[in-house]
């Protein structure tokens, strides 16, 4: 369901013990977790999943890097994300933030957030829900964290997200990777006791691909931007599917 943060715009599963960042694919998706009678999207993090990123991230000259890094660390792109370990449905869901990793995927590969299914895509474009009210023309060029979604899984996060109380429906056919939002850090030497211990947190942020702000940034969801949008109708759309 779409949650994550309201910035920039405001909604593969992980092994026991896993902590480096996976972004293959899952094209048969994954069967829809249910709890207390609502839906848990794929992108929802569960009470046994932590973010373990401060356990080994350093601050240098080149920008932030973690002592034991791996290629699986960085995107194609350059960009640092946050590490998670834990196992998908352990514990109680978390409803409304992203797991890092899963948002990712689901992004990067333009997967449904809730059944991780490939999204619904027509000729013009993959299916986005939004909270609130928008024309076309305040939605081009915008930015959303919200990955896409499929038909029904559309239908189902609108009966149960209660941010999708007012909301509307697009398609967007260029949904252009744009950067990422994630936590900016700062150096603090005097708090240096240990490695870890020396960074602080600057701000919470969005960093676009490319910038020299990149390489200070751990990121945790990958940011797109809504490109030659349309306004539809969800209802509509849902028919002409089961048609």
């Amino acid at each position: 369901m779409p949650g994550g943060h309201a910035s920039p715009h405001t909604a593969g599963h992980l092994h026991p013990g896993k902590h480096l960042m996976d972004t293959t694919p899952t094209p048969a998706g994954r069967p829809l977790a249910v709890w207390k009678g609502l839906t848990v999207s794929y992108v929802t993090p569960w009470a046994g999943e932590r973010n373990i990123s401060r356990d080994h991230l350093l601050l240098d000259n080149g920008g932030l890097r973690y002592s034991d890094e791996h290629s699986e660390d960085r995107d194609p792109r350059g960009g640092l994300w946050e590490r998670w370990d834990g196992t998908y449905g352990d514990g109680a869901p978390q409803f409304g933030p992203f797991n890092s990793e899963r948002q990712h995927t689901a992004m990067e590969h333009l997967l449904c957030q809730v059944c991780a299914r490939p999204a619904d895509r027509t000729t013009k474009g993959y299916l986005f829900l939004e909270p609130g009210r928008a024309t076309v023309s305040k939605l081009e060029g915008s930015r959303t964290v919200q990955p896409p979604l499929c038909l029904p899984c559309a239908l189902i996060a609108r009966a149960q997200c209660p941010r999708l109380r007012n909301y509307v429906a697009l398609r967007a056919r260029k949904p252009s990777v744009w950067g990422l939002y994630g936590t900016a850090y700062v150096s603090c030497p005097r708090l240096a006791q240990r490695p870890t211990s020396s960074l602080a947190v600057d701000r919470e942020c969005s960093v676009a691909y490319g910038t020299p702000e990149l390489p200070y940034v751990l990121g945790n969801q990958l940011v797109r931007e809504y490109r030659r949008v349309t306004i539809v109708n969800l209802d509509e759309e849902a028919a002409r599917h089961t048609a």
